[in-house]
């Protein structure tokens, strides 16, 4: 059942959304691996003035296409290079999120499910931090959403062949602009779900095989303006390559990111509280609602069942791989909070008491951890074997007292939550819980996440940092980051760099013609020959050689260099 939506709440969630994602953006160094990857090609297409070739140290990067890329670009010619204009995109894309489920709540269902939707995304942990990040996945996931809305509008007017052939032309559009963003995933996660439909409707074909044609047609028009350019002006290699990266990300463990068949699952349980609780708690079908609006129900558990599943079989496992669950997981929960609230279902007390522990362990650890790292770091250090980790701990770092407010609050929020506990007052029940962990969540990234940044990276990044300005070779051993390119403003090799000569030596001594030819193998070869020629090399200019204090790699046996520093975790060697 369609309701009008009244402009004002539009700018209500453009308000709540801007206060929310915006303000201290830029605070915190952006994160290895993936955010500082991707604002890194940006700034590299900015500096090199070619934007239709990915690159990280101004060599091709195949591992993403350009278009979120390109938004970061767009940003920085008007913010600046920095963390804010590279974090910019998604808190624009998160305020188009809670926009688009609130229309599409709206024009799908009676009641207020549109509200408790966007509140649940909003106090939802993860949902809400990813929009806080420079990251592809927020606008990644907006693109596929809109395709999938589109199959679910073709299948609630299948008697109607125009309409399933206009709807089938829009997911197309928003397939291949996904496309753009992340890659072909986006067209194997949607034929999925399109299929998953269909078996969720007892094999009902709502669909031809012109559909599915067109579909294509239009997914592969819209990929194709950037991947036709891209294989016309440097052949074939570069998408091969792209392609081949994607089937390793499914089939193998890459760069160390292995896990147990179970941990989406988790991660969704933990990372989506309070939400995914509320979620399960109501998973029957409220017979209150018309077809057509559970029809909708069905569509979001086919694409939850199909993201979980595909993504817990896929060998390589990151928190955010699974974040398409979101959106379909935040919607359940709105969906059962309307069916407690009309007294369809009943929030049942094993899910109240489960909403309570978990509660009360989040904001103990929050609580908690300010004050061990304030006053009791000793009890961490003695705890922790690997040195690197405890090197970081020890870190000289200004815990405070204020630092617990997120916690503290979270704590109330509990508190209160048991106090409505019984009296049948779901709007405040849910309201105040979900609007109050939004709060928390925002508070946590303001006050936590800068002083944990402290104990990580950030030795690192001041220091390439500090080496902006100089003319110099920065060399990572023993571990991978894209820091240095980033924070160190890195500039392309001149034909006559040492660097580049021997870079290039090197290339046609394998019998290629560039540095995206070599295998991986040979990358690690190619690195290991430029580590050697910089501890032993004619030098054209200063190097300065970073490695983790416990992963050194022989760097304190070589009588070439000296240790500059050795602080919080990190150790920097110098060779004039």
């Amino acid at each position: 059942m369609k309701q009008e939506v009244n402009p004002l709440h539009y700018l209500i969630i453009v308000l709540i959304g801007g206060i929310f994602f915006l303000p201290f953006l830029g605070d915190v160094h952006l994160f290895d691996w993936d955010e500082i990857n991707f604002a890194e090609s940006a700034r590299e297409m900015i500096v090199s003035g070619n934007y239709s070739k990915v690159q990280i140290n101004f060599q091709g990067f195949w591992e993403k296409p350009p278009l979120f890329i390109w938004m970061q670009v767009l940003s920085m010619k008007i913010f600046g290079v920095n963390e804010f204009a590279a974090r910019f995109p998604n808190a624009v894309f998160g305020i188009l999120t809670l926009c688009l489920i609130y229309r599409t709540g709206k024009k799908n269902f009676k009641g207020h499910i549109a509200h408790w939707w966007v509140l649940s995304y909003l106090g939802a942990i993860t949902p809400h931090l990813y929009f806080k990040t420079g990251l592809i996945d927020p606008v990644f996931n907006f693109f596929i959403f809109l395709g999938i809305l589109q199959f679910f509008e073709a299948l609630k007017n299948h008697s109607n062949a125009y309409n399933v052939n206009r709807h089938f032309l829009k997911a197309g559009f928003y397939t291949g602009i996904a496309i753009l963003c992340k890659g072909p995933v986006a067209l194997l996660v949607s034929i999925l779900v399109l299929l998953s439909m269909v078996f969720a409707k007892r094999m009902v074909w709502f669909f031809s095989f012109s559909n599915v044609v067109l579909y294509l047609l239009v997914t592969g028009l819209v990929s194709s303006i950037w991947f036709a350019p891209e294989t016309i002006q440097n052949g074939p290699y570069f998408i091969i390559a792209f392609i081949q990266y994607q089937i390793e990300l499914f089939s193998q463990n890459v760069a160390g990111h292995q896990q147990p068949i179970y941990y989406h699952p988790l991660v969704l349980l933990i990372g989506c509280f309070p939400a995914s609780i509320i979620a399960i708690a109501v998973w029957k079908k409220n017979e209150y609602y018309a077809y057509h609006e559970n029809l909708f129900r069905t569509v979001m558990q086919c694409l939850f069942w199909v993201v979980l599943i595909l993504f817990s079989i896929v060998k390589t496992k990151i928190v955010h791989y699974s974040s398409l669950c979101w959106l379909p997981l935040t919607f359940l929960s709105a969906y059962s909070i309307e069916s407690i609230y009309q007294g369809v279902h009943r929030f049942k007390w094993q899910f109240k008491l489960f909403t309570v522990v978990m509660g009360f362990m989040v904001s103990s650890a929050l609580i908690a951890f300010p004050l061990i790292m304030k006053y009791k770091r000793e009890i961490i250090l003695k705890l922790i074997k690997d040195e690197f980790s405890k090197q970081n701990f020890a870190a000289n770092v200004d815990w405070q007292l204020y630092h617990t407010l997120p916690g503290v609050l979270l704590f109330l929020i509990v508190l209160t939550f048991i106090y409505f506990w019984n009296k049948n007052k779901p709007v405040i029940l849910f309201g105040s819980l979900l609007a109050g962990n939004a709060l928390v969540i925002f508070l946590a990234s303001v006050l936590l996440t800068p002083k944990i940044e402290q104990h990580t990276q950030a030795t690192a990044i001041e220091f390439f940092k500090s080496k902006e300005n100089e003319k110099c070779y920065i060399f990572i051993t023993g571990y991978k980051s894209y820091a240095s390119y980033f924070y160190a403003k890195v500039k392309p090799l001149r034909y006559t760099d040492g660097l580049n000569l021997l870079n290039e030596k090197f290339i046609r001594s394998k019998g290629k013609t560039s540095f995206l030819a070599l295998n991986e193998l040979e990358k690690e070869e190619y690195d290991d020959n430029q580590k050697y020629w910089l501890l032993h090399g004619d030098l054209d200019r200063a190097v300065y050689f970073i490695a983790k204090s416990d992963d050194t790699e022989g760097l304190e046996k070589e009588f070439t260099i000296k240790e500059l520093w050795n602080k919080n975790g990190f150790v920097v060697y110098q060779r004039k």
